[in-house]
């Protein structure tokens, strides 16, 4: 009985517990609900936050982390889960005093289930961070130049990678004459030793005659990702050593050395150290080999010999050669060169469209050319070069030239800062603005390239460098009485250079130095350019220190460039004497704390102002005096607070004004006399005005007169204020190039001046747009938008399509518009609503298309039509959308030519179609990438008909699509196929480099047998993670065996099967394969596979370049396939199948002894 009442009494207290919960979903409903809402404006709060802080995030060029872009698809899944519960919360909340009780048991119970998930939303969602750093272009990005295929550096780069292979080498030192191409053949070699995965990481540094600690540090840390903070060169040293630590293999490339370098001072491992970190370096010197501290590997890089000399200088020289007269003359000009790439490359460019006047003109020069000393360099190279700089055509270009070895060696040297230092200097008499100037340093900066003196940067775009031996010859001549230079720049100097006079000298070039002490009283009557950017610790500018040199026409005053906004604390006063120079034409004092810069306003004559990233509160008003002020540069001048009214506008002669991450403080109305700042008024006063770059926070200071019709380049930001957040890196130089207007968290209707702007825009940022903004075209602007070549959309949840011509008349629309990038656009569920005028989209290249969760269908079949130069679709997490491209409706007659080159696809949870509809008339004769991944609901990619096109197609990877079948379908469903379209077993892939299938789960086949000998250039080839694939290559019963004598992959170096349950070979054709290309091979959880395959006894073993054979983990040193695997998986099934039937006997001896004791 006790027993019973304890049972009753549990009974009692769970049912009325029960009760009480259901009475509660009934009762409680609306408290519930008014909760219920509560806790969804909690979690919309928070998903916009996080989807802000992604904005940020990737305007700095980051990755967004894999965990935040799930809770966001999360947050939108539940987010329509609720909008479709709070309709029938408030259909049973309109019931009034008749409330449908089920319906509110219900509702109560799924409140509380998606309140459930809300929580945990709502605690997953607060991320410290939600992205991480883009990782630094590595190695494989710097340009090689004239890499030469030559015997000689192809016998060094092969016993360099031997060496770096074994593990007795831990220091490799490649020495020889300046010129012969030792940085060229050391990044080869650190390219391809990443590409092979030899090594984990590459790093590369310049360390030059007079080697900067800090900036080897710097150059080593940014291949591999590490930031150092405010430590000083110890602290960065022992962060990069421990960084250094944490990779197994790590290949560090030292360029440029000189002389002994303290490894442990910069924070290199080495030896005993890690037996992991390889150090390469190069050196003219041999003897710099033998004090490196620890044993190294000398290799020699010898100068071509005279049959590839010859064949590098004709490839250069051009046709012109050929010539019997000129062939004479031309070779022997070549072995003047010495065997020297650089001079070979140099002399033959500079000769390339000369007659054999012009020739043996220039073997004449070559042989009385007088030698320049210049230590380990041969005295003929130089008189190569100034042959080459002899044949430079007019005194401006090589002016130009000379310019640029003013820069320390081995800095990459920016046009804009050329641009600039030639306009000050008076270079060009027939230029009338400062873009023609810009045009101009371009153009020559071209042929340059194209004579051999310069080559492309290393880190900056567009920038250019100049090779140190090329820099020695050209301080030679620019050092000579013609042109009178003094250039020491990043030499270490710690004090001004000690000359007799100074009187002679019109450049000085003192840049990157460690000076903080200036001279008094110098007289230097002749300079015309001072340059004294870049050194630690110079602070202060004696009054007196400029009172000798009032010729200066360009005066550089740069304080050191370290992080964004570092300033030392110490104010640096201008001198006094700066308002002596009457004739100063560019004043550059870029990161300098500044106080009082009235002073600027005595230099009349000076047209280039900036102040680039330097601290300064107001503009004085005597700034306005500067009459021919054509640019002035503001950029990343924070701390500007206060612009005086009507300054901006008594700059009558001003052509280019730049102040991104600058003054935003614009007045917006009142008089001239009643504003207290700038306005951008003022602007409409520049009737010079072609260059813009101004960031406005607020939209109304734009008036109705904001037109500048002369504006040839703007980038212009309107709207909420940039976060600080987004300057933190280093600074570089970011001009406008085209008319660019960002418009950010504006209401509609947009203000009038905003309209004005979209007519001039060539690139469009649209983001976060607020209420009323539901389409570009009619509702921004009815006029097409056809300046526009870029359009970018963000964050506007209100949008609903790009284009509505559902009402009235519109015009062509986005007619030269090239680049689309759609993000975060909720509401957008297609493209484009009506039909669209002709013309429209029809230059459009590429699209990016990115969490539009409601967008079904990309490219309808109209829509599609009118995209004739498609080239680029990347499509990602887009939740809804079942089809890419619509083909069933395209007019059918003639073929339909898709230019389609690239196709990423990610994350389309519902995609059923890639291509959906019937059309035999749609080619791909253009294809070359298609990377698809997790598209789960995918079962083939093509259909035969548009298979047949895919004549150029290089790169085909799919991961993670679960309910893929085959990669082409069997049928197209077209009925009869039209005459032009071939037999589907006639597919070709000529062109296939790259194949990659993985967790593709119910894959039952690639390609059959006649498809995959059209791989003649298929380089790489990885398998894995699909339960259902037999064969990598299907091979039907008679089909193609029995004509063909062997199969061959000509160009497979690398082939992995990984996780394949069920596959039992390769191939089961009886026919024998040959890989003469073939390197590695991995074979790894494949239990089925018994042969690799099915073949003549040697019909797998011609495999000439095997390195390396892995089953299993385990190293395999028979390089016969068939034999490897047939034992080790003839082995592993006896194990299983012994292991299975020892589990049968003992099941069956359990279930007897059971039976036996129950009998008992």
């Amino acid at each position: 009985m006790e027993l019973i009442s304890t049972a009753i009494i549990f009974l009692d207290k769970y049912f009325m517990k029960r009760i009480r919960q259901h009475i509660s979903y009934l009762v409680c409903f609306q408290s519930k609900a008014e909760g219920f809402r509560k806790q969804v404006e909690k979690l919309e709060v928070l998903q916009d936050k996080v989807q802000r802080s992604i904005v940020a995030a990737k305007r700095k060029g980051e990755n967004i982390e894999p965990e935040v872009e799930k809770w966001l698809t999360a947050v939108e899944e539940v987010i329509e889960d609720v909008e479709k519960l709070e309709d029938e919360v408030k259909k049973s909340s309109s019931n009034g005093w008749c409330p449908d009780w089920t319906s509110r048991f219900w509702l109560s119970r799924e409140l509380k289930k998606i309140m459930h998930s809300i929580a945990s939303l709502q605690e997953e969602g607060k991320f410290s961070k939600v992205s991480y750093p883009e990782p630094s272009p590595g190695i494989e990005s710097l340009p090689i130049g004239d890499c030469c295929p030559f015997q000689t550096t192809v016998s060094a780069m092969n016993q360099i990678i031997e060496l770096l292979k074994g593990e007795e080498c831990s220091t490799i030192c490649v020495f020889g004459m300046g010129g012969v191409g030792k940085t060229t053949l050391v990044k080869e070699v650190g390219k391809k030793v990443k590409k092979d995965k030899l090594f984990d990481e590459v790093a590369i540094a310049v360390v030059s005659q007079a080697p900067d600690l800090i900036k080897i540090q710097d150059e080593i840390a940014e291949a591999l990702g590490l930031e150092f903070h405010k430590e000083n060169q110890i602290g960065r040293a022992g962060r990069l050593h421990q960084r250094l630590k944490t990779e197994k293999r790590v290949l560090i490339i030292l360029d440029d050395v000189w002389g002994i370098l303290d490894l442990g001072a910069i924070g290199i491992p080495h030896g005993a150290d890690h037996r992991g970190c390889k150090i390469l370096l190069t050196t003219r010197c041999e003897h710099t080999c033998n004090v490196m501290g620890s044993p190294a590997t000398k290799i020699l890089l010898n100068n071509l010999n005279e049959h590839e000399s010859w064949a590098l200088f004709s490839s250069n020289a051009g046709v012109t050669v050929g010539s019997p007269a000129v062939y004479v003359v031309a070779t022997e000009i070549a072995k003047k060169c010495g065997g020297l790439p650089l001079a070979l490359v140099a002399v033959g460019r500079a000769l390339s469209d000369k007659d054999i006047d012009g020739w043996q003109e220039a073997a004449k020069q070559l042989k009385e050319c007088k030698p320049m000393s210049i230590q380990d360099v041969g005295a003929d190279f130089f008189s190569c070069l100034k042959l080459s700089f002899d044949y430079l055509q007019g005194e401006e270009i090589k002016s130009i030239f000379l310019l640029c070895c003013v820069f320390p060696e081995d800095r990459d040297i920016e046009l804009e800062y050329l641009t600039r230092l030639a306009m000050g200097q008076g270079l060009f008499e027939d230029v009338e603005t400062v873009e023609e100037g810009r045009r101009r340093v371009r153009t020559m900066i071209k042929g340059l390239k194209a004579s051999c003196l310069l080559m492309d940067g290393d880190k900056r775009k567009g920038s250019v460098k100049m090779h140190d031996l090329v820099r020695a010859f050209a301080i030679s001549i620019a050092s000579s009485e013609k042109y009178a230079f003094m250039v020491k720049a990043g030499l270490g100097l710690k004090n001004w250079p000690k000359r007799d006079t100074f009187e002679h000298y019109t450049l000085i070039s003192l840049m990157s130095n460690k000076i903080t002490n200036l001279p008094f009283g110098l007289e230097c009557p002749k300079l015309h350019t001072l340059l004294l950017g870049g050194n630690r610790g110079l602070k202060m500018f004696p009054d007196a220190f400029l009172e000798g040199m009032k010729a200066l026409k360009v005066l550089e005053l740069t304080g050191v460039n370290k992080k964004l906004y570092k300033y030392s604390l110490h104010i640096t006063p201008l001198p006094a004497s700066l308002q002596l120079l009457t004739d100063l034409r560019m004043l550059h004092l870029h990161h300098r704390k500044l106080s009082d810069i009235s002073i600027l306003g005595k230099l009349k004559k000076l047209e280039m102002l900036s102040l680039f990233a330097s601290h300064i509160n107001e503009l004085p008003k005597e700034m306005g005096e500067l009459k021919n002020l054509r640019l002035l540069d503001l950029t990343y001048c924070r701390s500007l607070k206060k612009i005086p009214p009507n300054m901006i506008s008594c700059l009558s002669a001003l052509e280019e004004l730049y102040m991104k991450g600058s003054f935003q403080q614009w007045d917006v109305g009142g008089t001239a006399m009643e504003r207290s700042s700038a306005s951008l008024s003022e602007l409409n006063s520049l009737p010079n005005l072609t260059t813009l770059h101004v960031e406005i926070i607020n939209a109304k200071s734009l008036t109705n007169s904001f037109l500048f019709p002369n504006l040839l380049r703007f980038q212009i930001c309107i709207g909420s204020k940039s976060p600080f957040a987004m300057f933190t890196r280093k600074l570089k130089y970011d001009y406008p190039t085209t008319r660019a207007l960002e418009l950010k968290g504006i209401d509609s209707p947009m203000p009038i001046g905003v309209k004005v702007l979209f007519e001039r825009t060539e690139d469009l940022s649209l983001i976060g747009l607020l209420e009323g903004s539901r389409n570009i075209v009619p509702n921004l602007c009815s006029r097409g938008f056809n300046g526009l070549t870029s359009l970018s959309v963000r964050n506007c949840d209100e949008f609903e399509c790009i284009s509505d011509t559902t009402q009235g008349v519109h015009p062509v629309a986005f007619q030269n518009m090239e680049m689309m990038h759609l993000t975060h656009l909720c509401g957008m569920k297609v493209l484009s609503v009506g039909v669209l005028p002709l013309g429209s989209f029809r230059k459009l290249r590429i699209l990016t298309v990115e969490h539009c969760g409601r967008l079904s269908t990309l490219f309808p079949a109209e829509l599609l039509q009118t995209l004739l130069n498609l080239e680029i679709v990347r499509i990602n997490w887009c939740e809804e959308m079942q089809e890419v491209f619509q083909i069933e409706g395209i007019l059918v007659g003639e073929e339909h030519v898709l230019l389609l080159r690239e196709l990423k696809l990610d994350t389309l949870p519902r995609l059923g179609h890639i291509w959906k509809g019937l059309n035999a008339y749609v080619s791909l004769h253009n294809l070359e990438v298609i990377e698809i991944e997790r598209c789960n609901r995918l079962r083939n990619l093509f259909q035969p008909s548009i298979a047949q096109s895919l004549f150029k197609l290089e790169c085909l990877k799919i991961l993670d699509c679960m309910e893929l079948q085959q990669i082409i379908a069997e049928e197209d469903g077209l009925g009869q196929e039209p005459s032009n379209i071939k037999d589907k077993k006639s597919l070709n892939l000529p062109k296939l480099k790259v194949l990659e299938v993985e967790d593709c789960k119910k894959l039952k086949s690639l390609f059959p047998v006649s498809t995959a000998q059209s791989f003649l250039q298929l380089k790489q080839l990885k398998i894995s993670g699909s339960n259902e694939l037999k064969t990598i290559i299907s091979c039907e019963y008679g089909e193609i065996s029995a004509v063909v004598d062997k199969f061959v992959l000509p160009q497979l170096s690398n082939l992995e099967l990984k996780a394949l349950p069920v596959l039992e070979s390769f191939c089961k054709g009886d026919f024998p394969f040959e890989w003469p290309s073939l390197e590695e091979v991995v074979v790894d959880t494949c239990p089925k596979m018994t042969t690799f395959a099915l073949a003549a006894d040697d019909g797998v073993q011609n495999m000439p370049k095997l390195k390396s054979l892995q089953v299993d983990d385990q190293i395999i040193n028979d390089h016969d396939l068939n034999a490897a695997i047939n034992h080790l998986y003839k082995g592993k099934l006896e194990f299983v199948q012994k292991s299975e039937l020892l589990m049968i006997d003992e099941d069956c001896s359990n279930k007897t002894q059971h039976t036996w004791t129950t009998v008992q």
